[in-house]
C-alpha cells in the first residue's frame, strides 16, 4: 500500500522535535499553515513592487535584519543555514547540498520552512515565495523591485551592471536543456547544479556567487524557488523519470531547519515529494504535479554506469580570459566513439575533472567540441556542449576547511561528435571560451577574477539499465 503522508501523519513522522514544535502554540501551527487550498508561488515577472507579496517580503526581511544574527528568525541565521562567513560556526550553519545527489531535495526543505518565517514575520499568513524564472526572455535582468536602492531587496553586493540593469543573463547561462534530457534523476540533479543554477549565482555576483553569504541576498530565495520549479517540470517530462526511491541513502537522509517559532525540525526526502500534498503549495503555470510515494510499490530505477573509454592528453589546463583549446587526434577516437555517438543507446560525454580555482572566477566558460577554425563561437550551434561554472565545489576559499571538493562536469557530446567526425580533419579541438553577462543586450569583454585549472580531461559512455521495481514497506 502507498505511503500517502496526510497532513495529521506529518505530526508524526517528522519526528519527536518536530511534532513538539509544530503542535505548541504558534500562529502558524502545521495544521493552520496545511489548512485551506495551496498557496501559489508566483512568477516575479507578473509581480510589480506594491504587490502584496513584495512588500510582504521587504516587511519580513527587515523585521528578521533587526533580530540577533544567533537567533534562529533572524536574517544572518536563516542565510548562515545555507553558509555562512559568521564565527564561530554553529552545529546547523553551512549545511548547503552543492556537488551531492540531495541538491534539489535539501534545498526544497531550506524554502518550505524559510517561507513559513517569512509568513510569520511579516504576518502575512498566505504568503508564498515567488520564483525568478530567468529562463524567460523577458526576465533576464535583475527584477526591477530588487533594483530599488531604497528597498530592503536591494544590496550592493551584486555585480554592478546586474544591479543598474544594464547587465542581463545569456541564454546559454539559463538554459536547462541539457538536465532535461537526462532521463535519471542523479544525473539530471548534478547537471542542474552546474547550468542554470551556477551560472545564475556568479553572472549576479557579489554575496550570490559565494556559497557562504549568498542566502544573505533576497534575490537567493526567488533564484532556488525556480529551481525547485525546475524539480517539478522535469517528473512532468515522463519517458521513465522518477525520484530516486529506490535509493535507501536518499530516502531517508535527514537535514535540520527551524520552523516559525525558532525550533529544530527535520526533514527527509519523503517529506518532499509531492509539494502540493505535503506542503501545501504550487507554481503558478505549472503542469500537474507527479506524485511519488517512499513506501509501497517503487518505480523501476534506472541506473546509470559510467565507463572511461579515452583519457585525453592535454590537461592541465588553465581557463582564464581568452579561448583556449585542447587539441584531440581524431583519428585514434573517430573509429571507436563513432559508433557510439550513432547509436542511440549509449550516452557518450566529455568528462573533465579535478577543477579548482583560489576564489570566485566570476565567469563562465563555454565548452565546444570540434568548433572549427576561425569559427565564431554560438551556443546555438551543435559544437556546443555546455558551461564549465563553479559554485562552491571547485573553489578553495568556498568549501570548508578539510572539506574541499574539486569541480567535475560531464557533457553529453553524441551531437558534437556527430559533427565533428564526419569529415577527415586530423585534429579535434576541445574549446574553452570565456563568457560573461550581457551588457545593454550585447556581449561585453569578460572579467576574470581568478584563472581556473582543469586537472584531467577523457572520453567516456554512460549506458543506463533498468533495474525492476521494488518494494518498500
Amino acid at each position: 500500500m502507498q505511503d500517502r503522508y496526510t497532513r495529521r501523519r506529518f505530526l508524526v513522522t517528522a519526528g519527536a522535535t518536530a511534532s513538539a514544535t509544530v503542535l505548541g502554540a504558534s500562529l502558524f501551527n502545521i495544521e493552520t499553515v496545511l489548512a485551506g487550498p495551496p498557496v501559489v508561488r508566483r512568477d516575479i515577472g507578473g509581480l510589480k513592487a506594491s504587490d502584496s507579496i513584495i512588500v510582504s517580503y521587504r516587511k519580513a526581511i527587515k523585521a528578521m535584519r533587526a533580530l540577533p544574527d544567533h537567533d534562529p528568525l533572524s536574517w544572518a541565521f536563516q542565510a548562515a543555514i545555507h553558509g555562512t562567513t559568521l564565527s564561530p560556526p554553529l552545529p546547523t550553519w553551512n549545511k548547503c547540498e552543492h556537488g551531492t545527489d540531495f541538491f534539489w531535495s535539501w534545498h526544497r526543505m531550506y524554502l518550505y520552512w524559510f517561507e513559513r518565517i517569512i509568513r510569520k514575520m511579516s504576518g502575512d499568513k498566505d504568503w508564498a515565495l515567488p520564483y525568478w524564472n530567468w529562463t524567460s526572455s523577458s526576465e533576464r535582468q535583475l527584477p526591477p523591485m530588487f533594483r530599488n536602492t531604497s528597498s530592503d531587496l536591494y544590496t550592493v553586493h551584486r555585480n554592478p551592471a546586474i544591479n543598474s540593469g544594464a547587465g542581463s543573463l545569456p541564454a546559454a547561462h539559463v538554459s536547462y536543456s541539457s538536465s532535461f534530457v537526462e532521463t535519471n534523476f542523479l544525473s539530471a540533479n548534478s547537471t542542474i547544479q552546474g547550468t542554470p543554477h551556477g551560472a545564475v549565482h556568479v553572472d549576479v555576483g557579489g554575496w550570490m556567487g559565494n556559497i557562504s553569504t549568498a542566502g544573505q541576498d533576497p534575490i537567493f530565495y526567488l533564484h532556488h524557488s525556480n529551481i525547485d520549479r525546475l524539480w517539478n517540470l522535469w517528473l512532468a517530462q515522463g519517458g521513465g523519470r522518477h525520484d530516486p526511491l529506490g535509493d535507501a541513502a536518499w530516502r531517508n537522509k535527514k537535514s535540520t531547519f527551524f520552523d516559525e517559532n525558532g525550533h529544530k525540525v527535520e526533514m527527509t526526502a519523503c517529506d518532499v515529494l509531492r509539494a502540493a500534498e505535503q506542503l501545501n503549495y504550487t507554481y503558478e503555470d505549472e503542469p500537474a504535479e507527479v506524485n511519488e510515494y517512499c513506501r509501497g510499490q517503487l518505480p523501476p530505477r534506472i541506473v546509470p554506469a559510467v565507463e572511461v573509454l579515452i583519457q585525453l592528453p592535454g590537461p592541465p589546463v588553465e581557463l582564464g580570459a581568452q579561448p583556449v583549446s585542447m587539441p584531440v587526434d581524431a583519428r585514434q577516437i573517430r573509429d571507436r566513439l563513432l559508433p557510439l555517438a550513432k547509436s542511440g543507446n549509449e550516452t557518450v560525454l566529455l568528462v573533465l575533472e579535478d577543477i579548482e580555482a583560489a576564489t570566485q572566477p566570476g565567469i563562465v566558460w563555454e565548452v565546444y567540441l570540434g568548433l572549427p577554425a576561425n569559427a565564431a563561437p554560438d551556443p546555438e550551434g551543435p559544437q556546443f556542449v555546455g558551461n564549465v561554472v563553479l559554485f562552491g565545489p571547485g573553489i578553495r576559499d568556498q568549501m570548508p576547511a578539510g572539506e574541499f571538493m574539486p569541480g567535475h562536469f560531464a557533457f553529453a557530446i553524441n551531437r558534437a561528435l556527430l559533427a565533428a567526425l564526419q569529415g577527415n580533419e586530423a585534429t579535434l579541438q576541445v574549446t574553452f571560451v570565456p563568457s560573461g553577462i550581457l551588457i545593454d543586450g550585447k556581449s561585453a569583454p569578460p572579467q576574470v577574477a581568478t584563472p581556473a585549472r582543469i586537472g584531467h580531461a577523457a572520453f567516456a559512455v554512460r549506458r543506463e539499465r533498468q533495474q525492476p521495481a521494488g518494494t518498500v514497506p
